[in-house]
């Protein structure tokens, strides 16, 4: 019997996931572990829970690779953080010292959506806010094999768009997301046409996948449509450029990728309200629980089983 643990943390939304040979058992949040929302790291509580009922781990997979995503923090100015990125020594807070691989961010993204799904072959649309330069993604998947078929680089991010919107409503990026369609009800969209020409430098017509903006929203977004005040359109705005991006990389994969199954996955995934508007429009949509980072860590190992797991929410734990 071999174990292997798939792990998320160091960032935000820690996660584990224990795997017997090649079949998921258990997956958990460390949130609820610690009771900290986005708890980016790991508890003692956790990791002995995984480590006293199934054992300790022969080898760990990590959810991206260090090394790329310290480049990308260097060239977005954040400092050369490859003491903080060092894995290996992260581990050793918990006692955990076996052999360490490395999957890529969106390809545990996009691993853990199909290998999961109940489809044979599916369009994989992947969109978060950054992976080690990855922040959108597309994939055909076919039997066991997965493509990528288009890369979109750092910083042309559509989470770090919706991040910023968070902040200019008022909000918590990266925490209140989730409180920006309840906080629209109500708006008229005055502002949605001029939201979009003052961040977004495509048509969003479906002829291009993707999405470019206009200039970097890591910084945040206090400085967008400063004159207005109105919060609930602001909102109302955000989402609906939010649902046009979607919308337009939605139709081009239509367009252009053979499989008429979609799975959407990443952060971004967790607009339901949005997924809902584009549901019709193809044969079946799924999106796996956990879509965010959390869902890595079982994305991660998938990545390198390569193959349809034996697989079912169930193995999530679940707080009573």
């Amino acid at each position: 019997m071999n174990l292997t643990w798939g792990m998320v943390g160091n960032s935000h939304d820690a996660s584990l996931a224990v795997f017997k040979d090649e079949k998921p058992i258990w997956a958990c949040m460390s949130k609820d572990f610690s009771d900290v929302p986005n708890d980016p790291d790991f508890s003692w509580t956790q990791i002995e829970a995984a480590r006293q009922s199934y054992g300790p781990p022969d080898k760990i997979v990590w959810y991206e690779k260090p090394f790329w995503k310290t480049t990308r923090q260097w060239w977005a100015g954040q400092g050369w953080l490859h003491k903080e990125n060092n894995i290996r020594q992260y581990l050793k807070k918990w006692d955990l010292d076996c052999p360490i691989e490395y999957a890529w961010h969106h390809h545990a993204h996009a691993a853990y959506g199909y290998y999961t799904s109940p489809f044979p072959n599916a369009t994989i649309l992947c969109m978060d806010s950054i992976g080690e330069w990855e922040c959108l993604t597309i994939w055909r998947a076919e039997g066991k094999r997965l493509k990528k078929v288009y890369s979109q680089k750092y910083p042309h991010s559509v989470g770090l768009f919706y991040s910023a919107m968070t902040q200019r409503c008022g909000l918590e990026p990266n925490k209140e997301e989730y409180k920006i369609t309840s906080m629209a009800k109500g708006a008229k969209g005055t502002y949605v046409d001029l939201l979009q020409k003052m961040v977004v430098l495509d048509t969003l017509d479906g002829s291009l996948p993707g999405v470019h903006f206009k200039f970097n929203l890591h910084r945040g977004g206090k400085h967008i449509l400063p004159e207005l005040e109105d919060m609930k359109e602001m909102a109302f705005a955000t989402q609906a450029v939010y649902e046009r991006i979607l919308q337009s990389n939605a139709n081009w994969c239509r367009k252009k990728l053979p499989s008429k199954n979609l799975i959407i996955t990443g952060g971004c995934a967790l607009n339901q309200q949005a997924n809902n508007k584009i549901k019709s429009d193809w044969n079946e949509l799924y999106v796996p629980k956990n879509p965010g980072d959390p869902g890595s860590c079982i994305g991660a190992v998938a990545s390198k089983i390569q193959k349809h797991l034996d697989y079912s929410d169930k193995v999530w734990y679940n707080k009573v």
